[in-house]
């Protein structure tokens, strides 16, 4: 009888990206770049494959993430020369093995054994139930707790009912207002941005930012905490950061639908890595964009502040700031603060940033 052919091997997270198991952080970067271009070049392209991409990056370009995926690819053929070499760690188990008939033998012993005592505890006759003592309830436990105003987290910042003044905004909101810093495996710094704390250890940044590097540094107050990219959604240039020890309280979320033409904003960040500053100006316009409405404003910004936040007087999140066009004067956007609660990870067809300058390079 003919045998069956082995199956195939799984392609690992390596074969997605075409690297070799022992690639630095800068091959898997240029590897990925390259791979996420070829595909949304091709008209056939597998969305599932462009994910796929996305996801061996994300899982690749971090330590951690990376050292833990590596652990699970100890493979069927490692585990037989473990096996050979006495590894009793990696061996298989016994019942993979061919056991002799004699060593069978007590194993069915076992089970008859098992059999009659289970018979036996379920013929012998039941107990009589006995009443449960009364539970007293301290009158706290049944005092219900009140939920926070609109939906939000405890550990907030109250969302205002008054305008008020930068020096006001500043002192209320810089604490949590994060600066990012992004290394390669060297440690060498390839990036800066802003963030903005939105949850408890979590703060959103542009993607861009971000996914510059392979290791995150975010500064939050006179604190500095490593982060990992939790979420990347690039087709809004969204990254969602986990900050583990993060306490700083997060900033009350509003809408670009409460913004008008006109309208006062104020942007914070932290320009060319320094420390953070804060800028005024007005809602010049909204963009139609293939992702949504955008807002453009005068707040100015630099390299740096990509990811910060832009707020209205009242001290509420509207937007993240995330584009500048240099060749215009005061020609700066923010993405809505809305796309926050929509992100989720998925590469970008039409990338934000590109469409943009295409639309205003047509005017």
């Amino acid at each position: 009888m003919a045998s069956t052919p082995p199956a195939p091997r799984k392609r690992t997270l390596y074969d997605i990206l075409g690297v070799p198991k022992d690639a630095g952080a800068i091959d898997i970067g240029l590897a990925y770049k390259s791979r996420r271009a070829a595909l949304q070049n091709s008209p056939n392209a597998d969305p599932n494959e462009i994910n796929l991409v996305h996801e061996a990056y994300h899982v690749l370009c971090l330590p951690n993430e990376r050292a833990a995926y590596d652990a699970k690819l100890i493979t069927l053929a490692e585990r037989e020369a473990a096996k050979a070499m006495a590894h009793a760690d990696l061996a298989l188990e016994p019942e993979d093995e061919d056991v002799p008939a004699w060593k069978k033998k007590p194993v069915l012993v076992g089970l008859g054994v098992l059999v009659a005592l289970l018979a036996w505890f379920i013929l012998k006759p039941a107990p009589k139930p006995v009443a449960p003592a009364p539970r007293v309830v301290a009158q706290r436990e049944l005092v219900r707790p009140a939920e926070p105003a609109g939906g939000q987290i405890a550990n907030a910042i109250a969302t205002p009912s008054v305008e008020k003044s930068g020096e006001q905004l500043f002192a209320e909101l810089s604490r949590s207002t994060a600066r990012i810093t992004v290394h390669d495996v060297s440690g060498r710094t390839v990036g800066l941005g802003s963030g903005v704390v939105v949850g408890t250890g979590q703060v959103i940044t542009n993607c861009h930012v971000a996914t510059a590097g392979g290791t995150l540094a975010v500064k939050v107050g006179g604190e500095q905490f490593s982060a990992s990219v939790e979420v990347a959604d690039e087709e809004y240039d969204l990254c969602r950061l986990s900050v583990m020890g993060l306490t700083a309280p997060a900033v009350p979320i509003g809408s670009i639908d409460s913004l008008k033409t006109g309208q006062k904003v104020y942007a914070l960040g932290a320009p060319q890595g320094l420390e953070l500053t804060i800028s005024d100006g007005i809602v010049s316009a909204f963009r139609e964009m293939p992702q949504g409405r955008i807002i453009q404003t005068t707040a100015p910004i630099s390299p740096g502040s990509s990811g910060g936040p832009l707020f209205d007087a009242y001290g509420r999140l509207v937007g993240i700031m995330t584009f500048q066009h240099r060749s215009g004067q005061n020609l700066n956007f923010a993405v809505p603060a809305d796309w926050i609660g929509q992100v989720r990870s998925r590469t970008a067809t039409n990338p934000l940033t590109e469409a943009m300058g295409k639309a205003l390079s047509q005017n």
